[in-house]
């Protein structure tokens, strides 16, 4: 006999979905979910639980645990090479044609000493912009990996060279089955053998992080904060403003 229960409870840091599926002589196997808000978790489990139908007690039941099947998230297809080649292309075109743009717009107002400015800034500009790249990156990651990532155990493998920096790789198995390794190191949380806790997206297995302690997430914070979005405040700030300055001096 099987009975299936639904029941919407919360967690330490959310609202989950839990299926319960208790068979005679067996032990009760749980399957979770996690919906994206209370009311969607309380509204799912209340339509399901009232659907199900009232049987009596002594009707005989079929063992229903053996007819459900796990299947794990698919990998995320990859994007091909010559996409991101033309991507970057079109980016550095974008490039070349602002910074002519500007060489033309400082050139027509006859001040050489704008098209000085212009020329010269444009480098600290591009700087800015790479450094907007990585925090754009690392917000999409931080936010990603909140959202959908699964914490797993990674074991010590070994360590390379990358360079001349000593490296440490950690190994784990994903839930596709496929063994993955995080290159770095983090806070033990085991040892013999040395084992970190690795957050990985399941739907994009190269993207992971570990999880520090709380110095250096403290200093990543501070990083964060202060330089990061400042940098990408100013840089975000350069164009429409040096145009406008421009157009204004014509």
């Amino acid at each position: 006999m099987t009975e299936l229960v639904l029941r919407a409870r919360r967690t330490a840091r959310r609202r989950v979905i839990e299926i319960v599926l208790t068979s005679a002589g067996a032990t009760p196997v749980v399957h979770t979910l996690s919906p994206p808000s209370a009311t969607a978790a309380t509204t799912f489990a209340d339509a399901v639980n009232a659907a199900l139908p009232v049987r009596d007690a002594v009707e005989p039941r079929t063992d229903g645990a053996t007819l459900v099947t796990t299947e794990p998230v698919p990998p995320r297809t990859e994007r091909k090479d010559r996409w991101t080649t033309s991507r970057e292309r079109r980016v550095q075109w974008a490039f070349g044609a602002l910074f002519a743009l500007g060489t033309a717009l400082a050139a027509a107002t006859g001040e050489w000493v704008l098209v000085l400015l212009w020329v010269t800034s444009y480098a600290p500009f591009l700087v800015g912009c790479a450094l907007t790249r990585i925090v754009y990156r690392v917000t999409v990651d931080w936010w990603l990996l909140r959202r959908r990532g699964i914490t797993v155990l990674a074991v010590y493998k070994n360590s390379d060279y990358v360079g001349e920096v000593l490296v440490k790789r950690h190994s784990f198995t994903d839930v596709a089955g496929e063994e993955r390794t995080f290159h770095g190191g983090g806070r033990l949380v085991a040892t013999d053998p040395e084992r970190i806790e690795v957050t990985y997206d399941p739907c994009a297995p190269k993207r992971m992080t570990t999880r520090n302690g709380p110095v250096v997430r403290t200093l990543s914070v501070l990083a964060y904060v202060l330089l990061g979005l400042p940098v990408t405040a100013v840089t975000a700030a350069y164009p429409p403003v040096s145009l406008i300055v421009l157009l204004s001096a014509l």
